[in-house]
């Protein structure tokens, strides 16, 4: 009988545990491979060069400024005080004062524009008292501030009142008037002894400008002094805020604009003492300081001062304490001072001006009591205060004093000549 066939054999099944082992180690291997790869890479590879971060600098404040405590800042019209004057103080008090100087009311409303105004005690006339005072630069004076401010005259802090009311920020110490100085024998000379040497009309007459220009003539660069004075030559008033007579004070400064050689005010005492100008507009003060420069000099200039019968205008210098400063005491210790009897005394016998003292005239050079014109009286005085028109006013008369006074271009040289061939 046959057998029947075997069954196949089953599969043997291999164990799980082992597949997971050898899995893991296959892994383990290749990390390892992997790692030792990248070990030996960056061993062997050259190491990046980094750029530096950019150093940002720092920027420093600035040290603050460091104002001696025994010094004062004085802003003030350049040679209003003389240097006795301010020696004199340092040796009362210890105290140096130090000057920045201005040439005209212009130049200080420049200077108040740009944020200029930072020294601790400034001298300007009323009209650049009163601009001070309305950008608030000015520090209010109280009471028992100045002892000496009892010795001003009343009559001149009513007068200072249009720009201060009640004298609140400022105190007047000098004043005086714009009027015509001339060299007497050269105007002579030109015009016979009947010239109108008390009349604006000496300048504003274009045939007696135009014989008077080979000795020159100079006028202060001031629209706020020039305008008035041709207004009132014009039987205008003075403070005439009209656009149509702003016009025609400016037509009368262009009919004499060609026998003018100078618009300056910087040198105008120089050039009166030293012959180069025979007529100038000019400042009291500044007509007795060329005349004595003329006279130590040796020169023989008989040099005159007039106040035109038509009328002229009338400016007071004020002293007052900014509000920056952080050095009031010797700032209002130095006003105090300048407000002594004698002290305003020396100042009205070195630069001409009249002072604002009571009991000042007991100490004044007896030449220039003597000279009605130099200080006059002011209750008699034909002039107007100082004022400065709208701004409106002021703006059309600073443009038309640019065109004025604008340096003539010279002439054009002819065409060079081609030559012959």
């Amino acid at each position: 009988m046959t057998e029947p066939a075997a069954a196949p054999p089953k599969d043997t099944p291999r164990p799980k545990g082992r597949r997971r082992v050898q899995s893991w180690t296959l892994a383990l291997i290749l990390s390892l491979v992997l790692f030792t790869g990248w070990a030996t890479f960056l061993t062997l590879a050259p190491t990046p060069e980094v750029a530096p971060l950019p150093v940002i600098p720092v920027a420093e404040a600035p040290s603050p400024v460091v104002k001696p405590a025994n010094e004062v800042r004085l802003l003030a019209w350049r040679n209003a005080i003389d240097a006795d004057v301010l020696a004199g103080f340092a040796a009362d008090s210890g105290v140096k004062v130090v000057v920045d100087g201005f040439d005209t009311t212009e130049a200080l409303q420049a200077l108040i524009d740009a944020g200029g105004v930072t020294q601790d005690v400034v001298l300007v006339s009323g009209v650049g008292l009163k601009a001070l005072a309305d950008k608030d630069l000015l520090r209010p004076l109280a009471r028992g501030d100045l002892l000496n401010a009892r010795n001003i005259d009343p009559a001149l802090t009513a007068r200072t009142a249009i720009y201060d009311a009640n004298n609140d920020h400022g105190v007047p110490i000098l004043w005086g008037t714009i009027g015509l100085s001339f060299n007497a024998a050269k105007i002579a000379e030109r015009l016979g002894e009947d010239a109108p040497s008390d009349s604006w009309a000496l300048l504003f007459d274009p045939a007696n400008a135009a014989k008077l220009k080979d000795c020159g003539i100079q006028v202060i660069d001031s629209p706020t002094g020039v305008f008035p004075i041709a207004l009132t030559h014009l039987g205008l008033s003075a403070t005439s805020a009209q656009a149509e007579d702003t016009d025609a004070a400016a037509r009368v400064w262009e009919s004499v604009r060609p026998s003018i050689a100078k618009f300056s005010s910087a040198d105008i005492v120089d050039n009166l003492a030293s012959g180069a100008v025979c007529l100038a507009v000019t400042t009291s003060g500044d007509a007795y300081q060329a005349r004595g420069k003329a006279r130590t000099a040796g020169l023989a200039h008989d040099i005159r001062y007039v106040l035109p019968k038509e009328g002229t205008v009338a400016w007071y210098d004020m002293l007052a304490v900014t509000r920056t400063t952080e050095n009031a005491a010797n700032a209002l210790r130095f006003i105090d001072y300048l407000l002594r009897p004698e002290v305003a005394a020396r100042m009205t016998n070195s630069k001409g001006f009249g002072n604002a003292v009571q009991g000042a005239a007991l100490y004044v050079k007896p030449e220039i009591k003597a000279d009605p014109a130099l200080v006059p009286d002011l209750a008699a005085l034909k002039a107007v205060d100082e004022v400065a028109p709208p701004p409106d006013v002021q703006a059309l008369r600073n443009r038309f004093w640019k065109l004025i006074n604008a340096t003539a271009e010279p002439p054009a040289p002819p065409p060079a000549e081609k030559p012959a061939q």
